[in-house]
């Protein structure tokens, strides 16, 4: 996978985990200690979760990284 690959498909993960658990983007930041802004960021493709930020959101979703990564299903 090339960048923009990764990005889009982060992305996506992002929004549909966001979307199943029936969140905001406010009240995700509220939960992994970020930003609206910044959970903005990575749902529009501007951006990446840093390491610490994906396994925080891994682990909040109940996912893998790999999940995260669009790896599993």
């Amino acid at each position: 996978m090339n960048d923009y690959e990764i990005r889009n498909t982060i992305k996506e993960v992002l929004i549909s985990c966001r979307k199943e658990k029936g969140i905001s983007q406010k009240d995700l930041a509220e939960a992994i200690n970020s930003k609206p802004t910044t959970i903005a960021s990575w749902e529009q493709g501007d951006s990446l979760p840093k390491v610490h930020d994906l396994y925080h959101l891994a682990k909040y979703y109940g996912k893998t990284i790999g999940y995260m990564y669009g790896e599993e299903k």
